[in-house]
């Protein structure tokens, strides 16, 4: 014991007199040595802080109904299906099961959030349902931001199958991926309706096409595949051809501003996509590609004038008017 009590004060004294002539080292530096050895501390330390914070959000198991922290982030998820508990799942042989989930943010700012699962049990598929469109991961909002999570899980196996569910949570900087990356038609056809506030944005995903004298006009229809996809503004009543196979389509809806309302988009030269109330400017940067009314409302493009010609109004009408960039304007 007391060689044991030597050697180690003997160690400490040897370290102690290593971190005094480190020290006198350090103050004895030029200025230039002196700044590169601060600068390079710092470098170190910030990288060890960030893999240290990110690796602490990364995963984590919720329980159904219940609270999830990740680090210091907080989470509530909720499942309104039966057999839904701790996380885990049974799906029986040969069943078709959907599983609703919401999320809610408890967070002050805005976060990202993943929705992976693990098989501990069986063999099954599971899918994103096309009725929600693709949100097994995504953005989130502040505290009280809530997401509605639809899953499908197909066993079409001899045995039942145990699925696990786990949630990542991260900031809006990080990059969180879900495992559910195929969507699944629960009809097949599937008809989203998202109506935009009046300056295109706050999305908000609905059943039914709000109604004709709610205040929003038609906007544009996305499907997928090849679908064609036509509105009638006055029926109210979208009509699609072409459909060879299942399809989704996303109808959207923008609160109206005024009985006529013509806005821009305009795609730069790296593919983003930006609206606006007012035209480029006439400089040659921009080429104007078309533009299209809803209802009976016809539109030309007056290129001399530089302005949008609109014949045969009858109701509350939007237009758009498409442009590309064809050249920076610092180009002359």
């Amino acid at each position: 014991m007391r060689r044991i009590k030597n050697d180690n004060a003997r160690s400490s004294k040897k370290i102690d007199t290593s971190f005094k002539k480190a020290w006198r080292k350090l103050k004895y530096l030029d200025r230039t040595q002196l700044n590169y050895f601060i600068v390079t501390s710092f470098i170190g330390a910030f990288c060890l802080f960030t893999g240290t914070t990110y690796s602490a959000f990364t995963i984590s198991k919720y329980l159904n109904a219940a609270n999830i922290t990740i680090a210091k982030l907080n989470y509530t998820l909720n499942s309104r299906t039966s057999g839904f508990s701790d996380g885990t799942i049974n799906v029986a042989a040969g069943e078709t099961k959907i599983v609703d989930l919401t999320l809610t943010s408890n967070n002050p700012i805005n976060t990202k959030y993943a929705i992976n699962y693990n098989l501990k049990e069986g063999r099954a598929g599971v899918y994103y349902s096309q009725n929600l469109k693709y949100n097994a991961s995504g953005e989130i909002g502040a505290s009280g931001a809530t997401v509605d999570i639809r899953l499908v899980i197909v066993n079409d196996s001899a045995t039942r199958a145990v699925i696990d569910f786990e949630v990542q949570g991260g900031y809006i900087q990080n990059s969180l991926v879900s495992n559910i990356s195929e969507g699944y038609y629960e009809q097949d056809i599937t008809v989203r309706s998202i109506l935009l506030d009046e300056t295109f944005g706050n999305p908000i995903r609905t059943n039914d096409f709000p109604d004709k004298t709610s205040g929003y006009i038609y906007y544009k229809t996305v499907c997928s595949d090849d679908a064609e996809a036509v509105f009638d503004s006055d029926t109210w009543t979208l009509h699609l051809d072409n459909l060879d196979k299942k399809v989704s389509c996303d109808v959207y809806f923008k609160k109206a501003k005024s009985d006529l309302e013509v806005n821009f988009e305009i795609t730069d030269a790296d593919g983003n996509v930006t609206m606006s109330s007012v035209s480029p400017i006439d400089d040659g940067t921009y080429e104007f590609l078309k533009a299209t009314c809803d209802g009976e409302a016809s539109a030309s493009w007056n290129e001399e004038n530089w302005e949008l010609e609109v014949d045969d109004i009858t109701d509350k009408t939007l237009c758009i008017v498409e442009f590309k960039q064809v050249k920076n304007s610092s180009d002359k």
